[in-house]
């Protein structure tokens, strides 16, 4: 397949961007507290224009120190920045790519503790997620906003931006005065679609007064906001075709809001999903289109251009996942690309796997967001080394490895790599997840590693093995708890359900275990129109999984009917079923034909101490030192390659 289409140029108003490839603004957790983007944040931009982006958007970036979104939120209210600023606009042109600026005010989503003042909106309406009280700007306040917004937007100019993007989507304050819904103002600023969009026309014309004819403006806005109340595609569409008629120059299309829908979507929502909006809005508009949306496969990505669904994809964690996507693309390595996950494990959720690890990042991609600090770099010493399991932390080591310039062999006693982590591929909307051991195996051929599948070593072997050094990565095996009853009744595990490796006959099944894996198994069996109950010892299920992802899967198990009961300690188990304790008092939950047990993992680790009789250096990673998320596994394996 070619991708002629995504490589084609195209204009935002008189500025021509070398191809269709935008990097969208994501807080990337890399700025100071005074404000400013750091080494950290210019490398990891640059990054993206060196991989290939024709568009970079950073991080949203105030345009008043009285609408911050965060307490490190990048400014553009002084021009004291400026110069700071140009060291990033700097980093993004010598790598071949544009760089506009997003202008942004919270409004209502302010949080006092960062601005130090009471939060202010188009009417006194607090954000039913911060709940704080919120005052109505007065009429020459938003005058005052408006200033604001044109003058954030000459600093962005005289910082060597090629243009702006108006952030007036995901409920911010200029989204918040496009909505019906937080907006219940009685002057010019209120009421009709006209009067609602007012602000930003004056922006627009503003920054045009002030910029010139040739800065080129973006608008960003969601197409629905998943509100009652709120902009649905028919409001959002009155809009865009108002902003081309004000002189926008192109329209940034998203979805959600922070109340109400996910900004941010979780692999539940279908990659593309954003699509049908700007599919409709290309018919009413000149202007170019950009879309976002989980797009992460470059065939998708070429057909959403191609077709004229969109004229630009923006490419938002994809780009934190795989920042040469672009440039793997025009040069055919297609099976080289970490295709984003949508796990949300290191990139909106950002806490690190050390204390080190700090900003954005990407499970699959630990290399991402340190790109100030992690290059793989020639080894000094060419060694020999072992790597005993092909789990995704096994294959990580050694991939990079084997780059660095090592001989590098890795032993699996299974036909096939992933470990454990095969798991995961299994439940529904996860599919993508085994398409990240595909790459690793690719990057490990094509740096000349080897893979030694159906080779299950013993101590002997071990032996005899001539390297230098020694990488455990067994993995884990399921926690099975000596419970009474245990060994003796129908107890099946749940990786041998999702796996195949048994199979769920009976219509009424008891999953014992409530974490992501026992959810995620309660789910899967769904699909097979089974009669599910979850119990777990815990106050809340899926407590191990990252609120976006937790949220969809709770209501998806409730939409089907799972039963889901909490604090249930099992105390034994039955023929058919469990007896427990809850709350203090002793229930039999029984009359199940099959039982799963989903209660964790332990550690696997059957060799490191035999492996010091022959080995000096022997290193244990993942779940072989510690039973976790697969981002520790991927993260202690870069790590440990980059230091042999």
């Amino acid at each position: 397949m070619n991708y002629d289409c995504l490589f084609q140029p195209i204009k935002i108003g008189s500025l021509e961007i070398k191809n269709r490839f935008v990097m969208p603004a994501m807080d990337s957790g890399t700025t100071t507290l005074d404000h400013r983007f750091s080494r950290q944040s210019c490398c990891y931009f640059g990054a993206r224009a060196a991989g290939g982006f024709g568009l970079i958007i950073p991080e949203y970036m105030a345009v008043s120190p009285y609408g911050i979104g965060n307490s490190k939120e990048a400014a553009l209210w002084d021009d004291s920045y400026i110069e700071g600023l140009k060291e990033l606009t700097q980093e993004v042109h010598k790598n071949g790519a544009r760089i506009f600026a997003q202008l942004h005010h919270s409004g209502m989503m302010c949080v006092e503790k960062n601005t130090g003042v009471q939060p202010a909106g188009p009417s006194a309406i607090a954000a039913t997620n911060y709940l704080e009280k919120v005052r109505e700007y007065s009429n020459q306040e938003v005058y005052e906003l408006i200033e604001d917004y044109a003058k954030g937007a000459l600093r962005a100019k005289m910082s060597g931006f090629d243009g702006v993007e108006i952030h007036a989507a995901h409920h911010y304050l200029l989204a918040q005065f496009l909505s019906d819904f937080t907006n219940k103002r009685v002057d010019e600023f209120g009421g009709s679609f006209t009067n609602r969009f007012r602000i930003i026309a004056h922006i627009i014309k503003r920054i045009r007064e002030l910029c010139g004819e040739d800065f080129p403006q973006i608008m960003r806005i969601s197409a629905e906001e998943f509100l009652e109340g709120g902009n649905h595609p028919e409001d959002a569409f009155i809009y865009c075709r108002m902003a081309q008629q004000a002189g926008i120059d192109a329209i940034h299309l998203s979805t959600g809001t922070g109340m109400g829908g996910n900004i941010v979507a979780p692999y539940y929502y279908q990659p593309g999903f954003n699509v049908e909006f700007s599919e409709r809005l290309k018919k009413m508009v000149q202007v170019p289109v950009i879309t976002v949306g989980r797009i992460n496969d470059p065939a998708m990505a070429e057909q959403i251009v191609a077709s004229g669904r969109a004229d630009m994809v923006s490419l938002g964690r994809q780009s934190v996942c795989d920042p040469e996507f672009p440039n793997k693309v025009k040069e055919g390595r297609i099976d080289e690309i970490f295709q984003c996950t949508g796990c949300m494990q290191r990139c909106y959720y950002s806490k690190g796997c050390e204390d080190s690890d700090v900003g954005i990042s990407c499970m699959m991609n630990p290399f991402s967001g340190k790109e100030d600090r992690w290059k793989i770099l020639p080894a000094q010493k060419k060694k020999k080394i072992a790597v005993i399991g092909a789990g995704p932390g096994g294959l990580e080591a050694a991939w990079v490895l084997a780059k660095r310039g090592h001989e590098v062999d890795v032993y699996e006693k299974n036909s096939t790599a992933g470990g454990t982590f095969r798991l995961a591929m299994v439940p529904p909307f996860k599919q993508d997840f085994g398409k990240m051991i595909f790459t690793f195996e690719t990057l490990l051929k094509k740096y000349g590693g080897r893979i030694h599948y159906n080779t299950e070593l013993s101590n002997e072997m071990l032996g005899q093995l001539d390297v230098d050094e020694l990488i455990l990565a067994t993995g884990c095996q399921p926690l099975v708890p000596p419970i009474p009853g245990i060994d003796v009744n129908k107890v099946k595990l749940a990786n041998q359900v999702l796996l195949g490796e048994e199979i769920i006959s009976g219509k009424k099944v008891l999953v014992i275990g409530g974490g992501l894996v026992g959810c995620e198994t309660a789910e899967f069996l769904n699909l097979y129109h089974n009669e599910i109950t979850i119990i777990d010892m815990m106050p809340k299920l899926a407590k191990d999984c990252v609120s976006r992802v937790r949220s969809v899967l709770l209501e998806r198990l409730e939409n089907a009917g799972t039963d889901m009961l909490t604090q249930v300690k099992v105390t034994e188990i039955l023929s058919d079923g469990v007896r427990a304790e809850r709350l203090g008092e002793e229930i039999v939950l029984e009359g199940y034909d099959e039982m799963v047990l989903a209660l964790g993992a332990r550690s696997y680790n059957p060799f490191e101490e035999e492996a010091k009789k022959y080995f000096s250096k022997v290193h244990v990673i993942g779940d072989a030192f510690r039973a976790r998320d697969a981002k520790y596994a991927i993260y202690e394996g870069a790590k440990l390659a980059m230091e042999l």
